[in-house]
C-alpha cells in the first residue's frame, strides 16, 4: 500500500510538471481600471459637416505627449460648449469647462487627468459635451475613455489595439491612423 501511494504520488507530480511547461507563457494581467479600456466606444462623431474625434485613452505623464484629454474639431463646428469628464461610474464630475475655447491655451481648456484634489486619476472615465455647429445646431457627444498611468500596469497598452491618442487628431476633426502615438517613455 505504500508503494502505491509513492507511485501515485510521483505519477500525479509528473502530470503536474508536464501541464506546467506545456503552458504558453502567462498572459500580462490588466489591472482592472484598464478592463474597458481601447477599443469599446467610438473616437469619431460626425454629423452633417461637422467632424469631432475624441481619443479613448491619454497619459498625463508631463512628458509633453498625449498629456491632456478633449475633443479636436474641425472648422464647421461653432462651439463645445458643457465638456465634462465623469468618473467610470459616472457619479462624480472630474473635470468640467462651460465654453471650450481653441483659441486659448490647452493646458487651461484641456482635463489634465488630475482629480479635484490633485491626485491622479487612473482608468477608464466618462465625457459628455454638446457640440454646435455654426448655425447653432446642438449635437450631444458622449462616450468611455482611459487615463493612462504611466507605471508597471501601463505595459499593456504597449501593443494593445483599438488605442486612440491625442497626438493621433487629424486637421479636420478626425482620426488619422498613420500618426504613431509618440508614446516612449510610458510604456
Amino acid at each position: 500500500m505504500h508503494t502505491f501511494k509513492i507511485t501515485f504520488t510521483l505519477f500525479f507530480s509528473l502530470l503536474l510538471l508536464q501541464s506546467c511547461l506545456a503552458q504558453t507563457s502567462p498572459e500580462v494581467p490588466v489591472a482592472e481600471e484598464y478592463k474597458s479600456c481601447c477599443g469599446t466606444e467610438p473616437v469619431e462623431f460626425a454629423f452633417r459637416n461637422e467632424k469631432v474625434y475624441v481619443p479613448n485613452v491619454f497619459t498625463p505623464n508631463g512628458d509633453g505627449i498625449n498629456d491632456y484629454f478633449m475633443p479636436y474639431v474641425n472648422k464647421e463646428v461653432g462651439g463645445v460648449w458643457g465638456f465634462t469628464v465623469y468618473s467610470a461610474r459616472g457619479d462624480t464630475i472630474l473635470f468640467q469647462r462651460e465654453y471650450f475655447n481653441y483659441e486659448r491655451e490647452i493646458e487651461n481648456y484641456a482635463w489634465n487627468g488630475l482629480r479635484k484634489d490633485g491626485s491622479k486619476y487612473k482608468g477608464l472615465f466618462k465625457y459628455k459635451m454638446r457640440v454646435d455647429d455654426k448655425a447653432a445646431i446642438k449635437q450631444i457627444v458622449g462616450g468611455a475613455a482611459c487615463a493612462i498611468v504611466c507605471d508597471p500596469d501601463a505595459k499593456i497598452f504597449r501593443n494593445k489595439e483599438g488605442c486612440f491618442y491625442p497626438v493621433q487628431a487629424g486637421k479636420e476633426g478626425d482620426l488619422d491612423k498613420s500618426i504613431p502615438d509618440g508614446e516612449k517613455s510610458c510604456f
